[in-house]
């Protein structure tokens, strides 16, 4: 079931990297990139494809390993495309792996080319929502609450705060 709100036209590959992408976003209606960590900052995964096809803001998860990002982005486009959820700005879900995850919308100023470059190219100059899944601690903690693991902090950075 498609949402599109606007009339999507792809742009043109250059290269294999972004035919694999365009063909992925046309079978699957998305697709997850996942970035390892490294010298600047955490492991990311982020979808692209989810503005283009269903009206739905990407979603962005940093820090956890990159194949249970992976999972979630994927549970989390499965619920958008089935028409079962549509995630919101500063809003707190359970799903069926018993977490709770919050969700925080991403300013076209805060969206930063470092981690959704993939997905700027792709919308090229149209407009286009992103909201961070953001993950607690053990003790149920958000990075923005008072106690929540220091350690984790630059683990998880929250991307739309300056």
């Amino acid at each position: 079931m498609r949402h599109c709100l606007m009339a999507f036209t792809f742009p043109a590959p250059e290269n294999d990297f972004d035919r694999r992408l365009i063909d992925g976003i046309r079978t699957h209606g998305w697709y997850v990139l996942k970035v390892p960590a490294d010298e600047e900052g955490p492991s990311f995964a982020f979808t692209v494809g989810l503005w283009a096809n269903y009206g739905h803001p990407e979603i962005i998860m940093v820090g956890l390993d990159l194949d249970l990002m992976h999972l979630v982005l994927n549970i989390a486009g499965d619920e958008v495309k089935t028409g079962h959820q549509r995630f919101e700005d500063g809003r707190q879900y359970r799903n069926s792996w018993r977490a709770t995850i919050a969700l925080l919308s991403e300013s076209r100023r805060s969206i930063s080319k470092e981690y959704l470059g993939t997905a700027m190219w792709l919308y090229r100059q149209q407009p286009f929502a992103a909201l961070q899944c953001v993950w607690p601690d053990k003790q149920g903690l958000y990075p923005w609450q008072n106690g929540f693991n220091p350690e984790w902090r630059d683990l998880q950075p929250v991307l739309n705060t300056p």
